[in-house]
């Protein structure tokens, strides 16, 4: 087993990692900093893979309007002390971005173009001067900053456990554990403060979130940490037959979603807000119309003015790539229809946290998407502003913490003993993590357990996990360490699984990103959030009421209350 030493370790390589990195060397430069992620070193995360858009409270702009917009979004549930505060910051990472070159699109009179998000009063989204090219700006801009700040990468990396000081008996962290999936080399990471920015999970869809799948929720969990927001999933409607990024502009600008009979079926469900809203809303309207018989939903952009075409045709990367391919198949990006799917892409579920990022757990900060925040309903450039904030104040906060504290020592016999236990399944006969995978998203996403939830659909699914791990999961298997690592994904997707029914039963109202269809309703006594504490190593669920009294701003209008459906 090799050993490692640094001052802070973090556990993740994309936006909030980095930004992570960037807040702990400039709180103090004389910290040894070394990130670990999972995939190649320095490929950037989603961000690299990202529009690149960010949601910005520009000088001048109120926070306080920006918390009340989210306040009726969020159909309550928002920390607004917390989020009040990270629009205030907003604005300097914008000027930060655009210091290491990145831009962002202006008109004539140099003013920054802005796309008003969900038919709310104050949001704002602010796209990239070039489409295609943000994600991979903002990547070569960090990885700059991390080479000026002396900032070590590894890549190649899975973690497998979050150590703690057994020596004092303190709950407190001292590094971490994992292996090197090419070589197989084990690895203890002794470090004096852990920071998790390794973003949430997903059932591995094929749209570009499949990188995410739960070892940041599960590692924080058994480690001590509570989490919140289970019940929420991220739910997309992306194009059947390839990918595209730019929908939160799309809406905005006049697409529509039609139905089989060329319906307009969004202002049906929505007279107010047609199909300019969230996804989970536009993806509910999708499943009802398909149980009506009224598939396959198109998508129409024949509105979209040209002036506008800039804001949404790539120009480079990826998207470019996908584009030009159409073309050559005689397909028309915005003239022509092509059928849209709903998609289960990620668990909104994350840690419960302070309001820089502590865990609960001693030494053990939160970055990132892993820290919660929202309950379901999403804006273009959220992730991306909230990553880069939220990673700075982990970073800041840890490099504090390890200032007015004593330095700690990893158990080396205990981190053998458990690299030892993850490795026992190498090599054996078994089965592939590829087809507990495949049982796993066949268990989450029917309409009656994602998207139009019922008690009846959530039960089912339940009992469906627990004959997944009694049969199957327990016999697992991997032929070398980059089945391991698959396995290891596996199994956090499994208890990631877990969470969300467990959430999603205990819920019985509607609320933002989660509806029941069995109570459709929001009521008053449901004005709260839905932690899981770790009990005996099972999550157990209960009530976290939202603090109204202590907040500004009282809950006087509910976004769900815009649709009938």
């Amino acid at each position: 087993m090799e050993i490692i030493k640094t001052d802070i370790l973090i556990i993740g390589g994309g936006s909030s990692g980095l930004w992570a990195a960037k807040g702990a060397k400039e709180q103090d430069p004389s910290l040894e900093v070394l990130i670990v992620d999972k995939s190649y070193p320095d490929w950037g995360g989603l961000m690299s893979l990202s529009g690149g858009d960010l949601e910005v409270c520009l000088q001048g702009d109120s926070p306080e309007k920006w918390v009340k917009d989210f306040v009726y979004y969020w159909d309550g549930l928002c920390e607004q002390d917390v989020m009040e505060e990270l629009w205030q910051q907003s604005h300097g990472i914008f000027e930060e971005y655009q210091r290491l070159g990145c831009t962002y699109l202006k008109d004539n009179e140099g003013n920054y173009r802005y796309v008003h998000q969900r038919s709310l009063d104050t949001v704002k989204l602010f796209p990239v001067q070039t489409k295609g090219t943000g994600g991979k700006n903002m990547r070569k801009a960090m990885i700059s900053e991390m080479d000026r700040l002396g900032v070590k990468r590894m890549g190649r990396v899975e973690i497998t456990e979050i150590l703690k000081d057994v020596h004092s008996g303190e709950n407190r962290t001292a590094g971490a554990v994992g292996f090197n999936y090419v070589t197989g080399q084990r690895i203890l990471f002794e470090a004096q403060c852990v920071i998790l920015a390794a973003g949430i999970a997903s059932w591995k869809p094929s749209y570009n979130q499949n990188t995410a799948s739960g070892e940041g929720p599960v590692l924080a969990f058994r480690a001590g940490a509570q989490l919140q927001n289970f019940e929420f999933l991220h739910i997309w409607n992306v194009p059947k037959y390839f990918e595209w990024e730019g929908q939160t502009v799309l809406m905005p600008l006049g697409a529509k979603f039609v139905n089989k009979n060329g319906e307009t079926f969004m202002d049906r469900y929505s007279p107010k807000f047609g199909a300019n809203t969230d996804p989970h809303y536009l993806t509910r309207g999708m499943a009802l119309e398909t149980l009506a018989g009224n598939a396959p939903i198109h998508l129409d952009l024949s509105a979209i003015p040209e002036k506008d075409y800039p804001i949404i045709k790539p120009k480079a990367g990826r998207q470019l790539i996908h584009y030009e391919k159409l073309v050559e198949e005689g397909i028309d990006f915005f003239r022509d229809e092509f059928e849209w799917i709903p998609v289960v892409q990620l668990s909104n579920g994350a840690v419960k946290t302070g309001r820089n990022g502590e865990s609960g757990v001693d030494g053990l900060y939160i970055a990132g998407r892993l820290r919660s925040l929202d309950p379901g309903v999403y804006m273009g450039g959220f992730a991306l502003m909230t990553t880069a904030v939220t990673g700075r104040q982990a970073g800041r906060a840890a490099a504090d913490f390890i200032s007015g504290h004593d330095r700690v020592t990893a158990d080396t016999a205990y981190a053998e003993k458990s690299l030892a236990g993850t490795f026992e399944i190498v090599g054996k006969e078994g089965i592939s993590p590829s087809e507990i995978l495949e049982d796993l998203q066949k268990i989450i996403a029917p309409y009656d357990v994602s998207i139009l939830k019922t008690g009846e659909g959530l039960t089912r699914a339940r009992l469906q996990l627990e004959e997944l791990r009694s049969e199957k999961l327990s016999r697992m298997t991997a032929p070398d360490p980059h089945y391991l690592l698959k396995a290891e994904e596996v199994k956090s997707i499994a208890d990631v699984t877990e969470y969300y029914l467990t959430s999603a039963l205990f819920r019985t109202d509607s609320r933002a990103g989660h509806y029941r269809a069995d109570y459709p309703e929001h009521y008053d006594d449901w004005l709260c959030w839905v932690v899981l504490k770790n009990v005996a190593g099972k999550p157990v669920p209960e009530k976290r009421t939202v603090p109204i009294e202590m907040y500004k701003h009282s809950v006087e209008r509910y976004y769900s209350d815009n649709f009938n459906m």
